[in-house]
């Protein structure tokens, strides 16, 4: 499982193609495997949240749609699966999320042959741009519509704020001005204290990483251990027990990377949840972000 901060750049090229009818919206074959083992409930749950979108899909077209609740008016598929925006994203009609990333945050590809129609509410410009590897990628007001790999209902918003990066995708285009910034907590196993970072995974010290406050993981590498990263403009704060220095650093992708005693942190596309530390003693090299700030002794 990729993480939040395992991009690189490059992710599309080409204009933008603004498309008002002739466009096939298709999810990943995963989300469409979720959508079909779905229950009779969860389809009336679908049918709940956008009835519109569901007729939509009986005469042959594909449609974007609105979905309200304390987040705001965001924007659903067809089946009532929310999208997302990448913060990240700063060029209108480029995605820089590629590689690992892509399989966290599935795009919205569209395809020859359906329409892709605005649902009710939807007033901005739907559109569409090619990827390195020639599929279309559905975006909206010109950024790039994702899913998240961690909602598997209608209804879910479990992508929300993400790294703090990764928002739903908002009707009117907006993200948060400020993102909440990420908060490192600490954890204590048999391995020690160690911090762990967004949703309570575990964050990791690269042994190569010699000089404080530079990092020198860089390309494959960053896609199996992603940065622990902010906003830019963003802020870490330190929770309990956290007592060393927090600092920030560009990493070699260009994000705003965290830092814990001068030593870049990451996290381990192998830990899928809280409290997982497979990435400990990979290569002789990564190591549990001590509490500390040290390594373990040679």
């Amino acid at each position: 499982m990729a993480w939040p901060g395992s991009v690189r750049s490059g992710g599309i090229q080409g204009a933008v193609i603004t498309m008002e009818m002739n466009m096939t919206t298709k999810r990943p074959t995963s989300h469409r495997l979720a959508a079909l083992a779905l229950s009779g409930a969860m389809a009336l749950t679908a049918a709940v949240v956008a009835p519109a979108l569901v007729a939509a899909q009986e005469d042959g077209s594909v449609s974007v749609g609105i979905a309200t609740d304390d987040l705001g008016n965001y924007l659903v598929d067809a089946e009532g699966m929310t999208l997302y925006y990448f913060t990240r994203d700063i060029t209108p009609g480029q995605s820089v999320c590629v590689g690992g990333c892509l399989e966290a945050w599935p795009p919205l590809l569209v395809e020859d042959g359906e329409e892709l129609v605005p649902g009710e509410g939807v007033t901005g410009t739907l559109g569409a741009v090619a990827r390195d590897d020639g599929s279309m990628h559905a975006t909206y007001r010109g950024r790039p519509l994702y899913y998240w790999q961690g909602d598997t209902a209608p209804g879910e918003t479990n992508g929300e704020g993400v790294g703090g990066v990764w928002f739903v995708a908002q009707q009117d285009g907006s993200m948060p001005e400020n993102p909440p910034a990420l908060t490192l907590e600490t954890a204590t196993t048999d391995l020690g204290t160690y911090l762990v970072g967004q949703d309570g995974l575990t964050t990791y010290y690269f042994e190569a990483d010699a000089t404080p406050g530079v990092s020198v993981c860089e390309g494959d590498c960053l896609v199996a251990w992603p940065p622990v990263t902010v906003p830019p403009g963003n802020t870490v704060a330190a929770g309990e027990g956290v007592t060393g220095v927090l600092g920030l650093i560009t990493a070699t992708d260009g994000s705003t990377q965290v830092t814990y005693d001068g030593r870049p942190l990451y996290y381990w596309q192998g830990d899928t949840e809280a409290g997982q530390t497979t990435g400990h003693g990979v290569n002789d090299i990564w190591w549990v972000a001590d509490v500390s700030g040290s390594l373990p002794a040679r």
